[in-house]
């Protein structure tokens, strides 16, 4: 064979070997979009998209759904049916904070005025303790009279 003879021979082999090893990117590209259009364009993909996009979608709306049916009266009353709110109104406070602050006061000056009296001496207080531990009447309800579960009725009740 002569040298233009064997490099003819070689490029014509080469060729057919690009053939079996290496696509064209139009062959690669019609591939790909067979092998999509086999997985993903029936309904059942479309329709499982549909649902997990619709389940995300609805987990994060939840919340802000919730602080809108929780703190907006007239949503809930337009977007809430009757038989299903469970909402309870909210009692009006019995005292404010300046009326509960000062009960607070008159109670902490009462306690001091009956401790400078000497109604807490020992013997006072222990009396008091005789008369709070007083059994009740059903053995079942017993351990509500005790001031602390793990105490005996025999010990003593405070640490010397």
């Amino acid at each position: 064979m002569s040298p233009e003879e064997l490099d003819a021979a070689l490029h014509k082999a080469n060729e057919t070997m690009k053939a079996y090893y290496s696509y064209p990117p139009e062959k690669v590209m019609a591939l790909k979009k067979a092998k999509f259009n086999e997985r993903h364009r029936d309904k059942q993909f479309y329709f499982q998209l549909a649902l997990g996009s619709s389940l995300i979608c609805s987990f994060l709306v939840t919340p802000f759904i919730g602080r809108k049916i929780a703190y907006d009266d007239e949503f809930r009353m337009r977007w809430i049916p009757k038989w299903y709110d469970y909402t309870i109104e909210k009692p009006k406070n019995a005292w404010t904070k300046e009326e509960l602050h000062q009960q607070v006061m008159q109670l902490q000056n009462q306690l001091h005025q009956r401790a400078i009296a000497g109604e807490f001496t020992p013997e006072k207080l222990e009396a008091m303790r005789r008369n709070l531990a007083k059994k009740p009447d059903k053995e079942e309800y017993a351990h509500f009279s005790q001031l602390h579960p793990g105490v005996d009725d025999d010990e003593d009740l405070e640490d010397d």
